[in-house]
């Protein structure tokens, strides 16, 4: 149980230890790793040789838990922000998770926002329809011109 707030851990499964009967109600099954599920794990060069790209999944352990095994993920998959983990006093670590604005609630968790930005050129009439007559509701006729005065100019300007 000591484990779990070292490295930030989770209790997901519990069951019945068939051997003790009596002794223990429940004994831990698995555990998941609270930086992967809220934090996602940091960003690393790929060397040349790698054939594929880190995973984003969150880790999970099972039984027989190992110390080894939580410091080698913790150190190989989130070496800053276990760091800045470790150093807390208990009480902060227990309310680290909490934070409403990490990583795992946007976008750059998948899109790893380091890379460089993706400029892909479309072509004006495709976003006057998509724009105008899905999220607009403009009306277009047979040429692709507005059948009504447009009101939302300021939209447009965006896709210039």
């Amino acid at each position: 149980m000591e484990h779990l707030l070292m490295f930030g851990l989770e209790i997901t499964k519990t069951g019945a230890d068939s051997r003790v009967h009596g002794h223990k109600p429940s004994v831990v099954r698995a555990v998941l790793c609270l930086f992967c599920m809220h934090l996602g794990r940091d960003a690393v060069e790929l060397d040349d040789g790698s054939k594929r790209q880190r995973t984003q999944n969150t880790n999970y352990f099972t039984a027989a838990f190992r110390k080894e095994n939580f410091t080698l993920l913790v150190k190989l998959q989130h070496p800053a922000d276990f760091e800045m983990y470790s150093s807390l006093g208990s009480e902060e670590k227990k309310s680290f998770f909490n934070v409403k604005n990490h990583t795992q609630d946007s976008i750059h968790r998948y899109v790893q926002a380091a890379q460089t930005v993706l400029n892909i050129p479309v072509f004006k009439a495709i976003v006057k329809i998509i724009i105008g007559e899905i999220f607009l509701r403009l009306k277009l006729d047979e040429d692709g011109e507005e059948m009504e005065p447009i009101t939302k100019t300021n939209a447009f300007k965006l896709f210039k």
